[in-house]
């Protein structure tokens, strides 16, 4: 299973589970008054699953994956009182340590990314608290973005895109924009939770290629121009 399908599970899951919980307990059914536990659960799977992101990316981020499996695998044993420490007491302190050490040994955590893509070999783009932009001048057939906690930009306005194309994009507190040629139509089927997507491209009318973009933003935004 590609990872961003399962960054949509996931994140789908606790919505609608979220949303059960609160129907049950409006109606009477139950009386849940564990919210720590489920948010608990909620940030550390988020945090590990943003990691695993990061380091099975194509151009893996081990710096940024560890920091984040870390993250996540130290709020499950602080849930399961394994452990009894004040999360955010270590956080921020532990956070500059990394950082520096990082400057030290050459990681490079960098907080942003240029790229140009020559084909369409390479349309996974993902950024897990940095940002990543992208310039393709090639060849383009589609490809899968996805922004957790980061930003991505891809420019396809030098690319020969594929008539028909899908362009698959997820956002979990974070944004993508996407800059379109005017020789292509944008069919914008994006659904937003906490979220949404905007579309300002113009096509001109002699334009007849489509390029579809599917994907849901949560708690984030899509802006194809």
């Amino acid at each position: 299973m590609r990872k961003d399908l399962l960054a949509r599970a996931f994140f789908g899951v606790m919505i609608v589970a979220l949303g059960g919980i609160l129907l049950l307990q409006n109606l009477d059914i139950i009386k849940f008054n564990n919210w720590g536990i489920f948010w608990g659960i909620f940030w550390g799977s988020a945090f590990i699953l943003a990691g695993l992101s990061a380091i099975f990316s194509k151009r893996p981020l081990w710096f940024w994956g560890i920091l984040l499996i870390a993250i996540g695998l130290f709020i499950g044993l602080n849930l399961s009182d394994i452990i009894d420490v004040n999360f955010w007491s270590i956080f921020f302190p532990a956070l500059i340590i990394l950082v520096g050490a990082s400057v030290i040994f050459n990681i490079k955590p960098s907080t942003s990314k240029k790229s140009e893509d020559d084909d369409s070999s390479d349309g996974e783009k993902t950024a897990i608290f940095y940002g990543q932009e992208s310039r393709v001048k090639g060849n383009y057939e589609g490809g899968a973005l996805t922004a957790i906690f980061g930003g991505v930009e891809l420019d396809l306005r030098q690319a020969k895109i594929k008539d028909g194309s899908v362009i698959s994009v997820f956002t979990f507190c974070g944004g993508i924009t996407i800059m379109m040629p005017d020789d292509i139509v944008v069919k914008n089927e994006v659904r937003g939770v906490f979220g949404g997507s905007e579309d300002k491209s113009i096509a001109k009318s002699s334009a007849k290629k489509e390029v579809y973009i599917q994907g849901e933003c949560i708690l984030g935004g899509l802006e194809i121009k």
